[in-house]
């Protein structure tokens, strides 16, 4: 693809905002335009900078994601939505289906699994663009995709670590605050910390925690994990 994607990002929690900041960046088939704390903000953003892309969270004061997407669908927008929202209920996720949005991810959500999404709406961006005229085939393969490349995708953990692991530890690590142990996470899941330890570095490695050692009268110093600044700024805020 010779061009690069232009990306809007509406979300009121700034701790999330910071993350889906970051997770673009790392990106380079991905511009980021625009930030918008609000529906309204979304809005104005979407008809004046028209990026190809939004990513959208659906709770939001005023104008929310699901009556933001309609609005793009009902003036012509020519911008794709991925809805990002701590909904798990039917109705929500039916809706944003009927209005278009490419893919629908849930909090709490991981660099890898937004890369997916990002990755998925290049191919098929790609695929759509690629031809002024398209055949059956082509067609059916817009949503569908490789499955070769689904697969590749999917699977873009480090080696030996499971998304159904790393997302048991997030639910727990998302309620925490101030520094936390190895061992207080071991403890609460009934995982060995060995185990605990990997996904923990894993998640130091892509910038979700930071670490420091804490001395005591005796011993080896023992090391405590914290979230990044951007995450415990919000935390502060409450």
């Amino acid at each position: 693809m010779e061009n690069i994607l232009k990306v809007v990002i509406v979300e009121d929690d700034p701790m999330v905002l910071e993350l889906h900041r970051q997770y673009v960046g790392k990106m380079p088939e991905y511009k980021l335009v625009g930030c918008a704390q609000s529906g309204e903000e979304g809005q104005q953003l979407l008809k004046d900078l028209k990026p190809q892309l939004a990513i959208v969270d659906i709770y939001m004061p005023g104008i929310n994601g699901l009556q933001l997407l309609k609005y793009i669908r009902g003036s012509g927008l020519n911008t794709d939505v991925i809805l990002v929202t701590a909904a798990h209920d039917t109705e929500s996720i039916q809706q944003g289906i009927q209005y278009g949005a490419t893919d629908y991810i849930i909090k709490p959500f991981t660099y890898q699994r937004l890369r997916k999404s990002l990755l998925n709406y290049l191919r098929y961006y790609d695929k759509l663009h690629s031809s002024n005229r398209l055949t059956q085939k082509e067609v059916d393969m817009l949503k569908a995709g490789d499955s070769k490349e689904e697969d590749a995708y999917s699977n873009d953990l480090p080696k030996g670590l499971q998304q159904s692991t790393l997302d048991l530890i997030l639910t727990v690590l998302k309620d925490k605050v101030g520094y936390f142990s190895i061992l207080e996470v071991s403890d609460e899941l009934g995982i060995s910390r060995v185990t605990v330890r990997r996904y923990v570095n894993h998640l130091k490695e892509i910038g979700w925690l930071k670490e420091m050692l804490s001395y005591g009268p005796v011993g080896r110093p023992s090391q405590k994990f914290m979230f990044s600044q951007a995450l415990q700024d919000k935390r502060i805020r409450g």
